[in-house]
C-alpha cells in the first residue's frame, strides 16, 4: 500500500509566518489553505488528502474572504467595494491558476491505475506546493493595496484606462 505522506508546505514561505492578530487580514487569506492542509494532515487516504484540498470550495473561500475585506474597507461606498475587490481578485490570478491545476491534478490521482497512484498523487502533491507559493506571493501583493485607505482605487482605474486607450 502507498504512503501518501504530506510534506511540509510552508517551508519557504515569506509571507506565510509573519504575525498578525485574529481575524487579521493575513488570517482572512491564508485561514482556507491552513483549514485544508490541516485537514489533509489528519488523514492518510489519498482520496480525503484531495478533499481537503477541494479547488472549488476554496475558490469560494478565499472569493468570500476578498468580499468581507472590501466590505471591512469601503462599508459605504458599493462602487469602491467593487473596484477593491476587481484589484484583489485580479492580484489573485496566480492562485485561480493554481487551483486549476490542483483540481486537475486531483482528478488524474483519482483516475490513475493503482499501480500509478503514488505517481499521481506525488505530482498533486507538487501543485498543491504551487498553490501555497501563489497565496504566498499574492499575500505579499495585496498588503500595499489593503493597506492603503483608499483601496488603491485610483490605481486601479488608471490601469483600466490605460487598457482601453
Amino acid at each position: 500500500m502507498p504512503e501518501f505522506a504530506l510534506p511540509e508546505f510552508t517551508r519557504s514561505l515569506r509571507a506565510l509566518a509573519v504575525p498578525s492578530g485574529p481575524g487579521s487580514d493575513h488570517d482572512r487569506i491564508f485561514a482556507p489553505l491552513i483549514q485544508a492542509r490541516t485537514a489533509a494532515n489528519k488523514v492518510h487516504a489519498m482520496e480525503a488528502q484531495l478533499a481537503a484540498f477541494d479547488a472549488a470550495r476554496l475558490e469560494r473561500a478565499w472569493r468570500d474572504a476578498i468580499v468581507e475585506l472590501a466590505k471591512d474597507r469601503h462599508p459605504r461606498s458599493a462602487p469602491d467595494r467593487r473596484a477593491l475587490q476587481a484589484e484583489l481578485e485580479e492580484l489573485g490570478i496566480p492562485v485561480w491558476t493554481a487551483l486549476a491545476a490542483v483540481d486537475k491534478a486531483a482528478a488524474a490521482a483519482r483516475e490513475a491505475p493503482t499501480a500509478l497512484r503514488q505517481a499521481g498523487w506525488e505530482r498533486w502533491v507538487v501543485t498543491v506546493q504551487r498553490l501555497f507559493e501563489a497565496a504566498d506571493d499574492w499575500w505579499r501583493a495585496a498588503q500595499p493595496v489593503l493597506a492603503d485607505p483608499s483601496g488603491r482605487r485610483a490605481s486601479f482605474w488608471r490601469r483600466v484606462f490605460r487598457r482601453k486607450g
